[in-house]
């Protein structure tokens, strides 16, 4: 026999080296797929990052700026719409949208020439914007200044031409000089109104030709005179305070001009820097969509390579170990079975190895076997000789050896285990004792033979008709058998003696030494539904006296007594 424990196997041909070479040939593999996806992914992270935090973010902030160069602009439009309309209406354009436009002006930065060369643009034009804002901000303080003087001068106006209309009762003259008066207001009040300068200098003309000819009429009073005077000094300072608001207008005009140009080059700037940010986004946006393409192709690529590897690994795992494995594993259970089959021992590896192994034991085996199988009969033969002599004794142990029923020792050891059931469930139990009548005459006349075989063929009907209920017969001593009914009550167990006795007679057992001409019996019935504590013995001892009974009274009958027990 080989010796395969001492046999060796080159590393390289066993199959835990080969198994070893492709798992870690595949781990690498998911190894670098994964650094590399990673990798990548990490990528995409920071360049969405970098778009949605950044690029997004100063586009918004470039678009805040050119919004609020152009509402500014707006507002300084709107103030001087609202400057000639309303006295109370006042907004700063140098504070607050200054501040504003600053907080959103230093949250830009550039991150390329281009971008800060535009943001130096932005800079350079934020100054002088903001100082002409400044200055179009006095001249409209200036103008509202100039306004409410000419809300002054219109009073005045109005109570000169309240205070020259109440006289009523007037002469001609005085008529005459009224009218010149009115006209001079109403020339003034137009004066206010005046666009060009020729048109309030005509009207300056108009005014002062009228106050010539108030001045030289004759016979004036000295109320008249008074509000000649007043007329005099409002006409001057209303067409004074008007030269001046046409003066300030225009450089108001001028100054606007000014804001505008400077606010188209601020907005303009602004909405360039604007453009190049969006640009910026959207070459972040498309460099992120190539990424992300390129990511996914990456990792379907990787995924099939790893997909093809992970298949040549499992068909050369199947193909070299489990195939070869499960062959070797059917073949030994085909052994077990006692099949005798070729045993694969081709190759150099340890399946091979543990094939030649398998075939040595498998050889010791069956002659180990063979050796058993004899012992093995010859210890079978023994047990069952053994078995068959137990079975012998216990027959004999619980068997009459003459009715081949139970005996009296079995019987009573069935009679206590069932006493104390009936005691706990409330079973009525019955005890029938049975007595062949004249049987010493049957002896006599027929012999002790004879007598024998009538006691077997007797114990054969009992035990037929008794197992039929339920119940067990055993020889009691000489001619007598004695029956235990399990929960059957009184008038049942008459029935069933009654019933013996007929089937006896049946039996046509003749016996000349009887009255009767054939076997006959006397048969004692007692019947108790036992309590814990009653003594069984007292029923039988009741069965036997009911039995003696019947015999008294001319035997072949069946005698019954079921006094209480004490």
């Amino acid at each position: 026999m080989a010796d395969f424990a001492t046999v060796k196997l080159k590393s390289r041909k066993k199959i835990g080296f080969r198994l070893n070479l492709v798992l870690l040939s595949v781990l690498c593999f998911y190894l670098i797929t994964t650094a590399y996806s990673i990798f990548i992914l990490w990528q995409q992270s920071e360049e969405f990052k970098h778009l949605t935090n950044t690029q997004f973010e100063r586009a918004i902030h470039a678009a805040e700026l050119s919004r609020d160069a152009e509402q500014i602009t707006s507002q300084a439009l709107e103030k001087m719409i609202v400057q000639g309309y309303s006295s109370s209406y006042y907004q700063s354009l140098s504070n607050s949208p200054k501040k504003v436009f600053y907080s959103i002006r230093e949250k830009l930065y550039a991150n390329t020439p281009k971008e800060q060369a535009i943001l130096d643009e932005i800079d350079s034009i934020t100054k002088p914007y903001f100082n002409t804002l400044k200055i179009l901000d006095n001249y409209l303080l200036t103008e509202k200044e100039l306004a409410k003087q000419h809300s002054s001068i219109s009073n005045s106006l109005r109570y000169l031409q309240k205070a020259i209309s109440s006289n009523v009762d007037l002469t001609l003259h005085q008529q005459h000089f009224t009218n010149l008066f009115l006209n001079a207001i109403n020339i003034t009040m137009l004066s206010q109104n005046a666009v060009s300068r020729g048109e309030l200098q005509a009207q300056k003309n108009a005014i002062s030709a009228l106050l010539a000819k108030m001045y030289y009429t004759d016979t004036l009073s000295d109320t008249q005179l008074s509000l000649l005077d007043q007329l005099y000094h409002t006409s001057q300072h209303a067409f004074s305070t008007r030269l001046k608001f046409q003066n300030q207008h225009l450089a108001t005009l001028s100054a606007i001009r000014q804001t505008r140009q400077k606010a188209q080059q601020l907005s303009a700037a602004s909405f360039d820097f604007y453009l190049l940010l969006k640009k910026a986004t959207l070459d972040s946006t498309q460099k992120h969509d190539v990424l992300i393409r390129n990511v996914i192709t990456n990792i379907i690529l990787f995924s099939c390579a790893f997909l093809v590897l992970t298949a040549f690994a499992y068909w050369f795992i199947r193909h070299y170990l489990i195939f070869r494995l499960n062959r070797l594993n059917q073949v030994m259970l085909q052994h077990a079975k006692g099949l005798k089959t070729l045993i694969p021992q081709e190759g150099e590896d340890e399946i091979a190895l543990m094939g030649k192994v398998f075939s040595v034991f498998v050889a010791a085996t069956e002659q180990a076997q063979k050796d058993s199988v004899d012992a093995r009969k010859e210890v079978e033969d023994a047990n069952l000789k053994l078995v068959e002599l137990n079975q012998s004794l216990q027959q004999l142990s619980h068997t009459d050896d003459l009715t081949q029923i139970a005996n009296r020792r079995y019987f009573f050891q069935h009679f206590i285990a069932y006493w104390d059931k009936a005691s706990t469930e409330k079973h009525d139990v019955s005890v029938i004792m049975i007595d062949l009548d004249w049987f010493k005459q049957f002896n006599d006349h027929y012999g002790h033979q004879a007598g024998d075989k009538c006691l077997f063929q007797l114990a054969q009907i009992f035990k037929t008709e008794t197992e039929r209920v339920g119940g067990l017969v055993a020889r009691y001593g000489g001619e007598e058998f004695i029956i235990l009914l399990p929960n059957t009550d009184k008038m049942s167990a008459m029935v069933f003696a009654k019933h013996l006795t007929t089937t006896v007679k049946e039996a046509n057992i003749l016996h000349q030494g009887s009255t009767k001409g054939k076997v006959t019996l006397s048969i004692g019935v007692a019947t108790h539904k036992p309590k814990p504590g009653d003594d069984l013995d007292k029923l039988i001892h009741l069965a036997d006296q009911t039995l003696y009974e019947a015999k008294h009274n001319g035997r072949d009958q069946v005698s019954e007594f079921n006094p209480i027990l004490d």
